[in-house]
């Protein structure tokens, strides 16, 4: 079927049911960090110094107080996602551009959907989502790693996320052993039981975090604590000081030693 001019009908039916271009102007948020994840087309950020375009599978980070403006591109969509500060412990403070995998884009959607409605899963999807942009940043190689595939799926799901809440019985079910060969694979291969694994994971995350300024709050919510007083003596039993004491003093503080002993320098990323 034509029109009376002769394009084709259906195209001009695509060319109506156009998603329009958009422009934001700047703007700045002095108490949030953002995001802003491309699903569709493509978006050119304007921020300090920098004109950045972001595509489709891309996930663009700006950390509080970045002045921003947006054009977002005809038929392009874009989501936009706020993280309070006071809740929020992150190694990210520079704008940077992170390519995100299907899989990757769940949580994206989980996050938005737990935030947008009623739906609203028992994990903590916000800290999963960091944990995806931060990927790679917060790996320590002082932590020994259990060669068995079991016990490596399990610790490399613990480097990713240390806050997952998660019992042995619970990563045993999801590997298919039983929670005794799980705990006996961390402590031959690693010479750490599970817990003492998980914590130290836990541990070197938060001198990282606190290390690049984040808030003794927001660092107990992001590895996996409930509430800062646990946190704060979870923390001064392993590295032999209070968290805010830890983020003041020196990287090359040779009085500060974690549970393994040695000397705690973390370097900030």
């Amino acid at each position: 079927m034509h029109s009376r001019a002769g394009t084709p009908v259906a195209h001009t039916v695509d060319l109506l049911l156009q998603i329009p271009a958009v422009t934001v102007p700047e703007t700045r948020h002095d108490d949030v960090h953002m995001a802003f994840w491309q699903l569709r087309g493509s978006t050119r950020f304007t921020h300090p110094g920098h004109a950045t375009e972001v595509h489709a599978g891309e996930v663009l980070w700006l950390p509080v107080g970045t002045p921003h403006s947006l054009d977002v591109r005809a038929d392009s969509i874009v989501f936009p996602y706020w993280f309070p500060i006071d809740e929020t412990a992150t190694v990210l403070h520079e704008p940077t551009v992170v390519t995100i995998t299907e899989r990757d884009q769940n949580f994206f959607l989980a996050l938005y959907q737990s935030r947008s409605t009623i739906i609203r899963p028992s994990a903590n999807v916000q800290r999963q989502v960091l944990s995806i942009l931060e990927r790679g940043a917060t790996y320590s190689e002082e932590l020994p790693l259990p060669a068995s595939p079991t016990a490596a799926a399990v610790a490399e799901a613990l480097l990713f996320n240390p806050g997952d809440e998660r019992r042995t019985a619970d990563w045993a079910f999801e590997v298919h052993t039983s929670s005794r060969s799980l705990e006996r694979a961390f402590l031959s291969e690693t010479g750490l039981t599970f817990s003492e694994w998980r914590l130290r994971a836990r541990m070197q995350l938060a001198a990282r975090l606190l290390r690049s300024g984040a808030a003794v709050a927001s660092v107990t919510f992001r590895v996996g604590y409930q509430h800062p007083n646990s946190f704060a003596r979870a923390f001064r039993g392993f590295y032999g000081v209070s968290p805010s004491v830890f983020a003041v003093l020196p990287e090359d503080d040779a009085s500060v030693r974690g549970s393994s002993g040695t000397t705690v320098g973390v370097p900030v990323t």
